[in-house]
């Protein structure tokens, strides 16, 4: 269930006229849970608008989001050459907004905005589509795609729908590169954010695969040893694009960025927070030392040096058993005794080094839509808000985190070992219910103690 609204945040609502941003910033609870895309698969009691609200953050299609898509007719049915949603369809979304904040007034909604790679459809078969508006992204003869030395398209992204480790046309591609370094093509861009800020709808936008370490144009998408563009290219295109929007927007226009486990040092004055896609190289593993201390720096980072409000998002994959699993398999294996294990650790993480959002979800190895997620139990408990500094060790125990919230601690061990926590009076573990005053915390996990009675 959602927690509860306050008195104290109607109020707050008020007072700020209707300003979100600043609103969520102050008045959420934690844990926090955004949504990256893709939906919530094991709550069928709840209907769609009530598993979006559950969360507090969301990024996705605008469609997805409110039900509104770019302004694009069968005379010009390409969505990036859009530069306005579509006017028929800002009511609806107006009204759909209304509903979800009445459901979660803390609730920020952020649009991708595409331009590392999108769909692409060539000309012989953007004659035989069905509908008008199955076309690409861009015209398949578009100076804003990327081409190789054969003034081929490349494909930018894909899924290994059969397994076999490699990506090609057999497979499911979804998308081809843009050559987001072309100033007109940068310029539709600021044009998108512009629209999605004036339109009143939402908060801010999204952008992927942001990088400042290398290029991230293959010339194939399984070796990386080559690209078409340069790192230095890359990044300057990169920069550029992120100060024509700031010059456009409103000061509160929020940006997310793709960065994994990276730092963007040279972004971080334009930019809100980190979406911290935690990458693994093995579907059926979980994450090692090493990766998780790289988390821990890069987020720890993100919450000192990025630009305020900040809205950092950590997501960390599960473990993978069935790679073709169908829904009621991924369901299942996300409650697996070492997922949950692993959703307490990520989410425990997240609560002792930042003030931000978290999500658990599949790993995007899987054929199967990517950050698709269970919503557990575990993040329905109220903590309300932090009175206690980020990444405090308890007792100075190295790896061994416990921050303080109004209702409650946040618990979190990497120390190497099983770790005892004691408290001056009895407190209620919320995911093994005992009430007590000595706990023990597994290496690798997490948990969120509550000062309230066992009633």
């Amino acid at each position: 269930m959602l927690k509860a609204i306050t008195m104290q945040s109607v109020m707050l609502l008020l007072a700020f006229g209707g300003t979100y941003t600043s609103i969520a910033d102050i008045q959420r609870g934690y844990p926090s849970i955004f949504q990256a895309w893709n939906d919530i698969e094991n709550r069928p009691d709840l209907d769609e608008l009530q598993r979006l609200a559950q969360h507090d953050l969301a990024f996705a299609h605008p469609y997805t989001l409110l039900r509104v898509v770019w302004d694009i007719s069968e005379a010009q049915p390409y969505s990036g050459l859009a530069t306005a949603l579509n006017p028929s369809q800002l009511e609806a979304a107006r009204e759909r907004k209304q509903e979800l904040l009445s459901l979660n007034p803390n609730l920020l909604l952020l649009v991708e905005i595409r331009y590392r790679d999108a769909r692409y459809v060539s000309r012989e078969n953007e004659t035989s589509v069905e509908n008008w508006w199955e076309v690409g992204y861009f015209p398949p003869d578009s100076p804003y795609w990327l081409r190789d030395s054969n003034r081929k398209p490349v494909i930018g992204w894909g899924e290994d729908t059969n397994g076999d480790g490699k990506i090609d046309e057999t497979d499911k591609v979804l998308g081809y590169l843009i050559d987001f370094t072309n100033p007109e093509m940068q310029d539709l861009m600021v044009k998108q954010a512009v629209a999605l800020d004036t339109s009143g709808l939402f908060d801010g936008i999204m952008l992927d695969w942001w990088n400042e370490n290398y290029a991230t144009s293959p010339v194939a998408v399984d070796d990386w040893s080559e690209t078409i563009l340069t790192p230095d290219t890359e990044l300057e295109a990169r920069l550029a694009i992120l100060r024509k929007i700031r010059e456009q927007v409103a000061d509160d226009f929020l940006i997310l960025v793709n960065a994994n486990m990276r730092q963007i040092p040279k972004s971080a004055p334009h930019v809100n927070g980190l979406f911290m896609e935690c990458y693994k190289p093995e579907h059926d593993e979980g994450y090692n030392l090493d990766q998780i201390l790289q988390i821990e720096k890069t987020l720890l980072w993100a919450e000192q040096h990025l630009r305020e409000p900040r809205i950092n998002c950590l997501e960390g994959w599960r473990v993978v058993t069935d790679y073709m699993g169908d829904l009621d398999t991924r369901v299942a294996e996300r409650n697996s005794t070492e997922n949950l294990r692993w959703m307490r650790m990520i989410t425990t993480l997240s609560l002792t080094h930042s003030d931000g959002y978290v999500l658990f979800g599949d790993d995007n190895a899987i054929p199967a839509p990517d950050h698709l997620h269970n919503w557990y139990d575990f993040y329905d408990t109220d903590l309300g808000q932090p009175i206690q500094d980020r990444a405090v060790r308890y007792r100075d125990i190295v790896g061994f985190f416990m921050r303080e919230f109004e209702n409650g601690w946040a618990v979190y061990n990497r120390s190497g070992s099983t770790q005892i926590i004691s408290f001056n009076d009895d407190v209620t573990a919320v995911d093994s219910g005992r009430w007590q005053s000595r706990h023990e915390i597994p290496n690798f996990d997490g948990e969120i103690f509550l000062k309230t009675d066992k009633d």
